[in-house]
């Protein structure tokens, strides 16, 4: 738990802040290091919640000379929710067999406790993370990795409604890649405004009051530009594509999406299982 209400982090970080990424695999009792990372958001109101980056490259901890990394990991520290910015990767279900590739743009679930063999290809990948833990299991956890692209389209999308003390609000549309966790409340989809979109004008700007009702919300901005006021502070955020922001569940925002088009991948998270 953490009282920073509101954290953000630029899409390129300096060479200082990239550590070698170290964790403990339960499935083979020991500590391994593998590639790199940033931490963008350390923690959240409740739960055990962090973003970043993380990379393979030529010289990075546990890389090969061509900046390939092989790695088998079990997201012990939750359910991850990633996105591949930069590269190409392998990744094997070491249960089932089951391969998948991995190309800039790919949205891939990675249930906690589910082994996968990575192995990036040389000679740099990157991708964006968002790991989510909570005490609270699910009564049907997922088991199965779930995919999704960035550049997808399909017909689940939907008018995003809700309502704040200021009333009722409806700005841009969304579709849900991930309704549940292992763990906790935990979503992921996409939402984007724009031109003909809910609550936006001829030029695709839009705005709204936001308070997260349904939990701490970290995005990973995919395409536009995103002004953030902190109405509890006064601070504003101007958030490019690229970019990670996160805001917490109760904390009062206000958004606007800059025309013509803003399109991010979110993911919401808080301790409590989903109601209903």
């Amino acid at each position: 738990m953490s009282d920073e209400r509101y954290v953000w982090h630029l899409r390129n970080p300096s060479e200082d802040q990239w550590v070698p990424f170290e964790w403990d695999e339960p499935m083979y009792s020991g500590q391994y290091a593998a590639g790199e990372i940033v931490v963008a958001r350390e923690s959240g109101t409740s739960g055990n919640l962090m973003a970043g980056f993380w990379r393979a490259r030529a010289g990075g901890p546990g890389c090969n000379p061509d900046g390939s990394c092989t790695v088998k990991y079990s997201a012990p520290l939750g359910d991850e929710n990633l996105c591949v910015v930069e590269g190409e990767a392998i990744v094997t279900n070491t249960a089932t067999g089951e391969k998948h590739h991995l190309t800039p743009g790919t949205i891939m679930i990675h249930p906690k406790g589910v082994e996968l063999l990575w192995e990036t290809k040389p000679p740099y990948f990157k991708k964006y993370w968002c790991i989510f833990d909570s005490p609270k299991e699910a009564s049907d956890p997922p088991t199965t990795l779930s995919f999704g692209n960035i550049n997808d389209n399909p017909a689940e999308w939907a008018p995003y409604s809700w309502t704040e003390l200021e009333g009722d609000m409806s700005l841009g549309e969304l579709y849900i890649i991930k309704e549940t966790g292992t763990t906790g409340t935990h979503m992921a989809g996409i939402w984007r405004s724009g031109v003909g979109t809910a609550g936006c004008d001829e030029k695709g700007m839009g705005t709204c009051h936001y308070r997260g009702p349904l939990g701490d919300e970290t995005i990973l901005l995919l395409e536009g530009n995103v002004t953030i006021k902190d109405e509890e502070t006064g601070e504003v955020y101007n958030i490019q594509a690229g970019d990670i922001a996160g805001y917490s569940i109760g904390h009062h925002i206000h958004w606007t999406s800059q025309a013509p088009f803003v399109k991010k991948f979110w993911t919401i998270t808080q301790e409590p299982l989903p109601e209903g």
